[in-house]
C-alpha cells in the first residue's frame, strides 16, 4: 500500500510527487498519456519564474527527471475506478489494482473539439490539437488554427515558422489572447486573421484538403485550402468517474478548499482539474505542493 497515489502526471501531479517524496511518503503517479500534460504540449513558456524562456516539453522533462531521481514510482495506466473503504483507497486501472492511504487527483483537462462534419473522419489525418507535436508534418504547407486565446495564438505563431500560410479563425471581433501574444502576432506576414468566422466543415478524402468557414457578418460560406487544422478552442474536465467521492461545479470541475481537500477525507485535487480562476503552470505547481503537504498532514496529525 502506498501513502499517496497521484492520478495524473502533469505538472501538478509531478510537483505533488516531489513534495511527497521529500516528506518521506511512498508515492506512485498513475498517468494514462504522456508526462507533463498541457505544459508538454506548449511551444514556448515565458512566464515560469526564473526561466526567461523554455520549451514546454523541456520543462516537463526536467520535472519528470526530478521525480525519477527521488524514486517516485510511475505507472503508465488509465484509472477505471476509485473507491474508499475505511481508511484505504482502491484504484483500479487497466493494468493493475493499487491501494493507497491518500489520493490526489491531478488528471488535468482534455482538449475541446469542434464537433463539425469531417472531424471524426479526418482525425489524425490532418486534424491536430497540438501544434508542437504535429507542426513538423506541415512544413511549407497551409494550415488553419481555430481559436482566439493564448493557446490559439501561440499555435499560430509556432506554425508560422514552419508553414507557408497560417489562417487564424475565430468568432470574435478581436482575439482574446494576452497582449504579449498580440504583440508577437504583429509583423508575422504569413498569419492571416479571419475574425467573425466560424468553421463549418473539414473536407478531404484521405487527408485534410480544405476548411469550410462562414463569415458571420456577411453569411458568406467558402473553403480555405489547407492541409492541416489545429483546434485550440478550450479545455474541458473529465471528472465524472469521481463524482461519488468529490463535488463538481456546473462545468464539471472539482470543488475543494484552500488545502485542496474534497468532501472525502484523504482525497485531494490539484491543477487544472479543479475550479479556479487562473489555470497556469505556476498555479498547477502551487496546487500540487499544497495537496501533497495536506496529504502528509492528514496521515501524520
Amino acid at each position: 500500500m502506498y501513502d499517496l497515489a497521484i492520478i495524473g502526471g502533469g505538472v501538478a501531479g509531478m510537483t505533488a510527487a516531489i513534495y511527497a517524496a521529500r516528506a518521506g511518503m511512498s508515492a506512485v503517479i498513475i498517468e494514462k498519456g504522456g508526462f507533463g500534460g498541457q505544459a508538454a504540449l506548449t511551444a514556448t513558456i515565458e512566464n515560469y519564474p526564473s526561466l526567461k524562456e523554455i520549451e514546454g516539453f523541456e520543462l516537463a522533462a526536467n520535472m519528470k527527471a526530478q521525480v525519477d531521481a527521488l524514486g517516485v514510482e510511475c505507472l503508465s495506466a488509465e484509472v477505471r475506478s476509485l473507491s474508499k473503504d475505511g481508511n484505504t483507497f482502491t484504484i483500479a486501472t487497466n493494468a493493475d489494482t493499487l491501494t493507497a492511504r491518500t489520493v490526489i487527483i491531478a488528471n488535468g483537462v482534455r482538449r475541446r473539439e469542434l464537433g463539425i462534419e469531417g472531424e471524426d473522419a479526418l482525425r489524425g489525418r490532418g486534424i491536430s490539437w497540438c501544434a508542437v507535436c504535429d507542426g513538423g508534418f506541415f512544413r511549407r504547407k497551409k494550415t488553419a488554427v481555430i481559436g482566439a486565446g493564448n493557446s490559439a495564438l501561440g499555435d499560430a505563431i509556432y506554425l508560422s515558422n514552419l508553414c507557408e500560410q497560417v489562417y487564424l479563425v475565430f468568432r470574435r471581433v478581436h482575439p482574446t489572447a494576452s497582449k504579449s501574444y498580440l504583440d508577437k502576432l504583429e509583423g508575422i506576414d504569413n498569419i492571416r486573421l479571419l475574425p467573425r468566422h466560424i468553421p463549418l466543415q473539414i473536407k478531404g478524402e484521405r487527408r485534410v484538403s480544405a476548411l469550410t468557414v462562414k463569415n458571420l457578418d456577411t453569411d458568406e460560406t467558402y473553403d480555405i485550402e489547407v492541409s492541416g487544422v489545429f483546434e485550440a478552442i478550450g479545455l474541458i474536465p473529465d471528472n465524472e468517474l469521481y463524482r461519488d467521492l468529490a463535488d463538481l461545479d456546473e462545468n464539471g470541475y472539482f470543488l475543494c478548499d484552500e488545502q485542496m481537500r474534497t468532501r472525502t477525507p484523504g482525497l485531494f485535487v490539484a491543477g487544472d482539474t479543479r475550479h479556479k480562476h487562473l489555470r497556469q503552470i505556476v498555479t498547477a505547481c502551487s496546487d500540487g505542493a499544497i495537496a501533497a503537504t495536506a496529504a502528509h498532514e492528514y496521515l501524520t496529525l
